[in-house]
């Protein structure tokens, strides 16, 4: 577990918060409460999901994140929740019209359609913890690779990483992104269902990282099976307190070491994104 840390430990980012302070006085205060104080930037796109009783106050939520953000161009309002096997949102343009961005994380650079492919910003911290401990020569797998903000990072460290994502646009941008990050020669992109990988991939894993998508899977020994002697798998998920708690516990039972269990922000009231660092023994 972390030294020094809590074995449950929140992680938030303030730098996209504050817009309600921002916009005090522009909008009255029993409609403003409901606008979300943060907001999500991608490259140069701004999404924000702004519910229907304010639609009349578009223009000065536009005029604040510009103030905020000048290099915006597009402003999203999020009308929808991710959806379908692509994990695609709904989108309102409110500003702009280009959903096409490059989004720069840590001195890596990511090309993407935000309205074909699932991206989330949010994760970037973690993304580069995760790179810092690849050692150069590890096999790697990614499964639900999307863009490939696992991928590409974990390249770059000297490994070699067999990435499977279902979503041909998320696999054309990948490609992409692994030819603009200068890692293509390292990185075997499959087009087809990770869940399905343990069929037709037959080799193990030093290092195994596993982006699961919200609701679709709620435990990692499908993908733990292809952990090598003493690898180390990532497991990103979503449960409450007490299901991640029993997780852990689960695959202590199993013969697993988690090295790190962490909360990442919450998706849904009492639910929350989790990451856990899991030993084989």
């Amino acid at each position: 577990m972390d030294s020094g840390e809590s074995r449950y430990q929140n992680i938030f980012d303030h730098n996209n918060m504050g817009l309600r302070k921002d916009l005090t006085g522009s909008i009255p205060d029993d409609l403003l409460i409901k606008l979300p104080d943060g907001y999500e930037i991608i490259g140069n796109i701004a999404i924000i999901g702004i519910p229907s009783s304010l639609t009349q106050y578009h223009d000065a939520i536009v005029a604040a994140l510009l103030a905020r953000r000048p290099s915006i161009h597009t402003i999203l309002n999020k009308t929808g929740s991710v959806y379908g096997p692509f994990r695609t949102t709904l989108f309102n343009p409110i500003f702009g019209k280009n959903l096409v961005t490059e989004h720069r994380e840590f001195g890596f650079k990511y090309h993407l359609d935000v309205s074909h492919v699932y991206f989330s910003s949010k994760m970037g911290s973690e993304r580069k913890r995760i790179a810092d401990l690849v050692k150069p020569g590890e096999r790697i797998f990614v499964p639900f690779a999307g863009v490939g903000p696992y991928v590409i990072p974990a390249a770059a460290r000297g490994s070699q990483v067999i990435a499977i994502e279902m979503n041909e646009h998320a696999c054309s941008w990948m490609a992409i992104n692994t030819i603009v990050n200068g890692v293509s020669s390292q990185v075997h992109i499959i087009r087809g269902d990770a869940l399905l990988a343990n069929n037709f991939i037959r080799q193990k894993f030093s290092r195994i990282i596993i982006p699961t998508p919200y609701g679709l899977i709620n435990s990692p020994y499908l993908f733990l099976s292809m952990l090598s002697d003493e690898g180390t798998a990532h497991w990103i998920t979503f449960s409450n307190s007490v299901q991640i708690k029993e997780q852990v516990c689960a695959l202590e039972q199993g013969g697993y070491h988690i090295l790190r269990c962490r909360q990442c922000g919450n998706v849904a009231p009492s639910v929350y994104r989790w990451i856990l660092d899991i030993k084989a023994n």
